[in-house]
């Protein structure tokens, strides 16, 4: 079983940055469930971040529960910056932001299953991903 994480940030630069994350999770490419949140007032980096993190919680609860073992944990981001710093690729001097990599760090060495950061592109038309943003999008505004 594959687990694939869509997640997506949206922040509205306009109101002091008021941010909103959508996450989607598909299970060898169904939904299995998504996930939209308002994470109030951060970068557009660190909200991208924190979507990971709920995916990454999200992906432990299902290899916990699931009588069928998962093979793999995708975490599927249109963010390179993000997927950089998760990745250790990028740099930060925001202690904020180095705290949420260690939630990622923590959550990605709990779990057996190997985990992947990979990038899609944004706003080209895969389903998953634009669920994902739109879910961003609604809870950025709410």
């Amino acid at each position: 079983m594959i687990l694939n994480i869509y997640t997506d940030a949206s922040t509205l630069v306009h109101d002091d940055n008021l941010s909103g994350v959508g996450v989607v999770v598909t299970i060898d490419g169904e939904i299995f469930k998504t996930i939209g949140q308002h994470v109030g007032y951060m970068n557009i980096i660190d909200a991208e971040l924190i979507a990971m993190v709920i995916g990454l919680k999200e992906a432990e609860d299902v290899c916990s529960a699931s009588q069928e073992p998962v093979t793999l944990i995708r975490i599927i981001s249109d963010c390179m910056s993000a997927l950089d710093l998760a990745t250790g690729e990028g740099t930060t001097k925001s202690d904020l932001t180095w705290q949420i990599l260690d939630k990622i760090d923590d959550l990605c060495n709990r779990t057996d299953t190997p985990v992947e950061f990979q990038w899609v592109k944004a706003h080209n038309g895969n389903q998953y991903n634009e669920i994902a943003d739109s879910l961003a999008y609604e809870h950025a505004h709410n």
